[in-house]
């Protein structure tokens, strides 16, 4: 088949199971278990109206910020292996750059404090919380671009489903995030926005290491 003049063809790389799609495992994991473990710790923050970064303030808040980090450098490990898991165009160095960047952004997070009650705001807040909102909106964006990318991709067309629904609950929860802080439930929305993200990087490290990445 003819490509379109100035279009370059699509390039299929080839590249096994790797150490960074074994990080993402494993880091994906340990933030979604150190968040857990903070439910049972700390259970006088209530998951359905105080959001998750509560949890870095008082006692045993360095499982909070063991989160924040686990959580950065898993986005860093996914984007690296995705420039060897998607057919070669434009859009797949763009999930690349946007998970990275994420990360960094998510590590930022888990450096700089965050609010206290009582206490006025600092600068710290301040890129706490425009650290944690970048990385998320690039998340998501990332989320819904490597669902276009891997359009036409056998390797992940059982995928594209799960992946497309998870990037679609993620866009909802944080399109709702701003609405849910005066009604009580933004806890809730949170947890549903930072689940379906660590779900999709836990489901996308596990799916490039099947069979059709390692024979192609």
């Amino acid at each position: 088949m003819a490509h379109q003049i100035g279009v370059p063809p699509l390039e299929r790389t080839t590249r096994g199971p790797t150490g960074a799609s074994l990080a993402v495992i494993i880091l994906a994991t340990l933030c979604f278990c150190a968040v857990m473990l903070l439910h049972i710790l700390r259970n006088e923050i209530h998951p359905i109206s105080r959001v998750m970064s509560d949890y870095a303030n008082g006692s045993n808040g360095l499982i909070m910020t063991i989160a924040f980090y686990a959580f950065g450098l898993a986005s860093i490990a996914l984007g690296f292996r995705l420039t060897w898991a998607i057919e070669r165009r434009a859009s797949t160095r763009l999930v690349s750059i946007l998970l990275a960047v994420a990360g960094a952004s998510l590590i930022a997070a888990g450096i700089f404090e965050v609010e206290r009650a009582l206490v006025p705001d600092t600068i710290q807040e301040m890129i706490h919380s425009y650290a944690t909102m970048a990385a998320f909106i690039m998340v998501i964006t990332s989320m819904l671009v490597f669902s276009y990318a891997t359009k036409g991709d056998a390797r992940w067309s059982s995928f594209r489903w799960v992946s497309t629904t998870l990037a679609v609950v993620a866009a909802i929860a944080a399109m709702a995030s701003p609405f849910s802080a005066d009604t009580g439930w933004s806890g809730a929305v949170q947890r549903v926005l930072g689940f379906a993200v660590l779900a999709w990087f836990l489901l996308t490290a596990m799916h490039v290491r099947t069979k059709p990445f390692s024979t192609t």
